[in-house]
Formats: C-alpha cells, sequence, structure tokens
C-alpha cells in the first residue's frame, strides 16, 4: 500500500515533468515566432527588390527623373536586412553586405546606362 509520502514524491516528479515540458514548449514557440518573423522581412525585401526592378525599368524607359524613388527603395531595403539581422542575432549579416554591394551596383549601372536606351 503506498504512503503519503511516496504519493508527494510522485506529485513533486509530476510537476518537475509538467515543469520541464511547458518550458519546452514556451521555447519551440519563440522560436517558431522568430522564424515567422524572418520569413516575413525575407519576403518584404523581396517585394522592395521588386519594387526597385520596377523604378529601374520606368527609369530606363521613360524620361523621368526617378534617382530619388531608387534611393528611397535602396534604403527601405537596407533597413529591413538591419532588422533581419537584429532579429537573427547577428552583428553582421553577411546576406545583408551582399545586398547592399548588388545593390550599389545596380543603382551605377542605371546611373551609368543612357536614359533612351532601350
Amino acid at each position: 500500500m503506498p504512503t503519503v509520502s511516496t504519493f508527494n514524491r510522485f506529485c513533486a516528479k509530476a510537476r518537475r515533468a509538467v515543469g520541464k515540458v511547458a518550458d519546452k514548449t514556451e521555447e519551440l514557440v519563440e522560436s517558431a515566432t522568430k522564424s515567422v518573423k524572418v520569413k516575413s522581412l525575407e519576403m518584404r525585401i523581396d517585394e522592395q527588390y521588386e519594387n526597385l526592378g520596377r523604378v529601374i525599368y520606368r527609369d530606363l524607359h521613360t524620361d523621368d527623373d526617378l534617382e530619388e524613388d531608387k534611393l528611397e527603395i535602396i534604403a527601405a531595403i537596407d533597413a529591413l536586412y538591419d532588422e533581419l539581422a537584429i532579429l537573427k542575432g547577428e552583428a553582421d549579416a553577411p546576406e545583408a553586405e551582399d545586398a547592399e554591394e548588388v545593390t550599389a551596383e545596380q543603382a551605377d549601372d542605371a546611373e551609368n546606362t543612357p536614359s533612351d536606351a532601350e
């Protein structure tokens, strides 16, 4: 016949097990939330690249001065990469640096291309 002390030990072990499960569940939820935020930022970055491509195309095929629009989009992309780096806990995001170099090259190419070129 089980004694009261056996029952108390069982309850204490059950509480510890429930506590461990709760901690692990919280970790998983935090990880999933972080993953969703990362994916959301990556999608917003992709959208900004699409916007930049549209503006560059319009710049090449019209006489409109769209330099300010391009710089705004580039700044938005850089800000999103900064957010992404912070979210991922990285001091320097290598992807962000590579993307900044590519973006700068694209902006230079767009500046050096005659506006009437087709």
